[in-house]
């Protein structure tokens, strides 16, 4: 059984204007600490941003040297060289690729290869359509 008298009714309402205190105090911390959160998330943001565009220049930077190391590496070549490089990337492999695969696929593909180098050095008439020809051959192997 509750009991309500003056003593309770004084009791519930300066408890219930302490909760109400709380409520605002708590009301306003929210808010405070929202406010904080929205500054630190725009700063992150921006940081993010600035690294962002950092980072794609230096990407850019890195493919650009890459290509350039490429191009020297490609005009280093011997023509022999370069005929088989070329057929190579026509067909999608690499030399890596070429050595792993199964014996007897490699050996067709160096075959078709060590052809096309005859032809062109020999001075084939097909040039580039003979090597895309024989790339294509390759690839159904």
């Amino acid at each position: 059984m509750i009991r309500i008298d003056s003593l309770t009714t004084h009791t519930f309402s300066q408890s219930k204007s302490s909760h109400e205190n709380k409520q605002m105090d708590f009301a306003a911390l929210l808010m405070e600490e929202a406010a904080k959160t929205a500054t630190q998330s725009k700063e992150t943001l921006e940081q993010d941003k600035a690294a962002s565009s950092l980072d794609f220049s230096q990407a850019e930077q890195v493919v650009e040297q890459n290509a350039r190391e490429e191009l020297l590496r490609i005009l280093q070549m011997s023509p022999a060289e370069r005929i088989r490089y070329q057929m190579l990337q026509e067909m999608g492999l690499t030399e890596e690729a070429l050595a792993a695969m199964p014996f007897e696929e490699r050996m067709k593909i160096e075959a078709m290869i060590e052809e096309e180098i005859e032809r062109q050095l020999a001075g084939g008439s097909k040039g580039s359509e003979g090597i895309q020809e024989i790339a294509q051959q390759g690839k159904t192997l």
